[in-house]
């Protein structure tokens, strides 16, 4: 099942990959996966620094409970905080 999982956090708002989320079993291999691959584009990209910012992110959600019920919602994006002061 696709889903798009955007970042949420003052700094890397708004990086967004569509995953299937199928291929996780919960939230913490989803942020890993999401971390891993915004590194991965700012490398590419020549943007070091903010790789470097980026490794110190811990992503989470806030509205899900259970890595289960994104297969129920149909809310387009699904958020993952970066940060302490999430809205989503």
């Amino acid at each position: 099942m696709l889903k798009t999982i955007q970042i949420s956090d003052q700094l890397f708002w708004g990086y967004n990959e569509i995953i299937d989320i199928n291929n996780f079993d919960n939230f913490n291999d989803l942020g890993l996966y999401m971390k891993k691959e915004l590194i991965g584009f700012l490398k590419n990209n020549n943007l070091l620094n903010l790789a470097e910012k980026a490794n110190d992110l811990i992503l989470h959600n806030h509205k899900y409970i259970y890595y289960d019920d994104l297969y129920k919602t149909n809310d387009n994006i699904i958020y993952m905080c970066g940060g302490y002061n999430c809205n989503n």
